[in-house]
C-alpha cells in the first residue's frame, strides 16, 4: 500500500508538472517592426534567416512578426502601453526614443541579459548609439538598421559627366554637380534631375537644409527643448533648399507631395542622379540597379569644415516592460542583435554593423566593389554624424522643416516667416 501510494503521488506530481513544462517551452513572442520576414528586400531576408535560426535553436518558441507602418509604429506602441496589448518586442524610431524611455514602456535590458555581459562584450558595442539608449546604469535598447542619411548617387552617371564624387566638399560644388547632372529632352522637359528629395510630412526624411544648418555649428533645439529653426543659418539653408527648385531647376516643385519612398522610386527609374537617401536603403536599390550604380557620399561642408553632419537614425529594439514573456523576449533580442546575427545583418541585409568586432571580421566583405558605402557610413558616423537629442521629445521636427519648405514653395512665404511658423507650431504641439 505504501508503495502504491508513493507511485500514485509520483504520477500525480508528474501530471501536474507537465502543463507547466509545456508552457515553459511553448512561447509566442510578438514583435512589431516595419520589416516583413516574408519579403524580399535584403533586410527582410536577413531577419527571416535570423528568426528561423532562433526558432530552430529554441523549440517551442514562435516569433510572430506583426509588420507595422514605420512612421506610425512607435506612437502606436506608446499609446498602447497602458492597455496591456503591446507586442513583446518593439522597434522604436529614434525621434520617439526619449518618450519611450520616459514613459516606462521599455524594460531595462540589464535585468534581462546585459548584466551578464563581460566588459569586452560591452566595449564591443561602444559608440553614440549605445550611449543614446543608456540612462545611468540602465540600458533600454540595442540599435539595429543604423542609418546615415546623406547623398545617395549614381557612380556611373558621375563618371559619364566627369565628376568626382569626392570633389563635392562644398555646397557650391554640390550645386554645380546637380546642374551638370540634370538632363532635358528635345522638348525641354527634364528627364533626369540632378538631386531629389521629398517634402511630404508623411514618411519624412530630414531635409538637406538640416545638414547645412548643422554644418554651420547650429543647433536645432534650445536647452529647454524649444525649436531653434528661424536662425540666420536656418534662413540661409532654407533659401538654398528652395532655390534648388525656384532658381536652379534641379529639383521639381512636385516634390512637395513626395514621400521618401517616392524619391527612391524616382531614383530606381533613372529619374535622378542624386537623392537624399538613407544608408539602409543602399542594398535594396543595388539589387534593382546593380551594385556599381548606387553609392553613398558624405554631405558637403561649408568651407570651414570638410563635411557637414548627417542625421543619423535607426531603430532601438527593446522589450515591452509589460510583456508576460520578458525573459524569453530579452533572449531573442540578444540573439537577433548579437554576435551570431550581426554578420547576417551586414552581409545579407546590407546594414552597418552593430558590433565593432563584426566590422573587423568582415573587412574583406566591406572592401568588395559596391560595398564601399559601409566604409562611408563608418567614417560618417564616427566623424560627421548627428543624433537627435532624447532628453526631450523631438518627434515631428523633420515634418516641421518639410512644412516650412512647402510654405515657401506653395504659399510664397519668406524663409524667415516659414521657419518662425514651424517653430511656433512645433513648440505648441510639444507644450513648450
Amino acid at each position: 500500500m505504501k508503495r502504491l501510494t508513493s507511485t500514485f503521488l509520483a504520477t500525480l506530481a508528474m501530471s501536474t508538472m507537465l502543463p507547466f513544462a509545456a508552457m515553459a517551452q511553448d512561447t509566442t513572442i510578438r514583435m512589431w517592426t516595419f520589416l516583413n520576414p516574408t519579403g524580399t528586400s535584403p533586410r527582410e531576408v536577413a531577419l527571416a534567416e535570423i528568426i528561423a535560426s532562433y526558432e530552430a535553436a529554441n523549440p517551442g518558441v514562435d516569433i510572430v512578426v506583426e509588420t507595422q507602418a514605420w512612421d506610425q509604429m512607435t506612437p502606436k506602441f506608446l499609446a498602447g502601453h497602458g492597455t496591456g496589448n503591446n507586442p513583446d518586442v518593439i522597434w522604436v524610431v529614434t525621434d520617439f526614443l526619449g518618450d519611450a524611455i520616459n514613459s516606462g514602456s521599455l524594460l531595462d535590458l540589464g535585468q534581462s541579459f546585459i548584466a551578464d555581459w563581460s566588459p569586452e562584450e560591452i566595449a564591443d558595442r561602444a559608440g553614440p548609439y549605445w550611449d543614446l539608449t543608456a540612462d545611468g546604469d540602465k540600458q533600454y535598447a540595442l540599435f539595429t538598421s543604423r542609418n546615415y542619411i546623406s547623398i545617395m548617387y549614381r557612380p556611373d552617371l558621375f563618371a559619364e559627366a566627369g565628376i568626382d564624387p569626392e570633389s563635392l566638399t562644398t555646397w557650391d560644388a554640390f550645386l554645380d554637380a546637380a546642374k551638370a547632372l540634370t538632363v532635358t529632352d528635345a522638348n525641354g522637359q527634364v528627364s533626369r534631375y540632378g538631386f531629389l528629395q521629398g517634402y511630404s510630412e508623411s514618411q519624412a526624411d530630414p531635409a538637406l537644409m538640416i545638414s547645412m544648418m548643422l554644418g554651420k555649428g547650429e543647433t536645432l533645439f534650445n536647452d529647454d527643448g524649444t525649436a531653434a529653426f528661424a536662425t540666420p543659418a536656418g534662413i540661409e539653408a532654407l533659401e538654398f533648399q528652395t532655390a534648388l527648385t525656384t532658381e536652379h531647376g534641379v529639383l521639381p516643385e512636385a516634390a512637395v507631395t513626395w514621400t521618401s519612398d517616392d524619391v527612391y522610386e524616382q531614383f530606381a527609374s533613372d529619374r535622378a542622379a542624386m537623392i537624399l537617401g538613407a544608408s539602409v536603403r543602399v542594398s535594396t536599390l543595388q539589387d534593382k540597379l546593380g551594385k556599381d550604380k548606387v553609392g553613398l557620399m558624405l554631405w558637403p561642408g561649408d568651407g570651414a569644415t570638410e563635411h557637414s553632419p548627417a542625421v543619423m537614425a535607426g531603430w532601438a529594439v527593446g522589450v515591452w516592460s509589460g510583456s508576460p514573456v520578458k525573459e524569453q523576449a530579452g533572449d531573442f533580442v540578444e540573439y537577433m542583435l548579437g554576435a551570431d546575427s550581426d554578420p547576417i545583418w551586414v552581409a545579407k541585409g546590407g546594414q552597418t554593423p552593430g558590433m565593432l568586432s563584426t566590422l573587423d571580421n568582415l573587412a574583406d566583405f566591406v572592401a568588395q566593389p559596391g560595398n564601399e558605402y559601409l566604409s562611408v557610413v563608418g567614417e560618417g558616423a564616427a566623424q560627421y554624424g548627428w543624433l537627435a537629442p532624447i532628453e526631450y521629445s523631438v518627434g515631428g521636427y523633420r515634418q516641421a522643416f518639410n512644412k516650412a519648405i512647402q510654405n515657401v514653395l506653395i504659399n510664397g512665404a519668406t524663409p524667415e516667416a516659414a521657419l518662425q511658423q514651424a517653430e511656433d507650431d512645433f513648440n505648441r504641439s510639444h507644450n513648450r
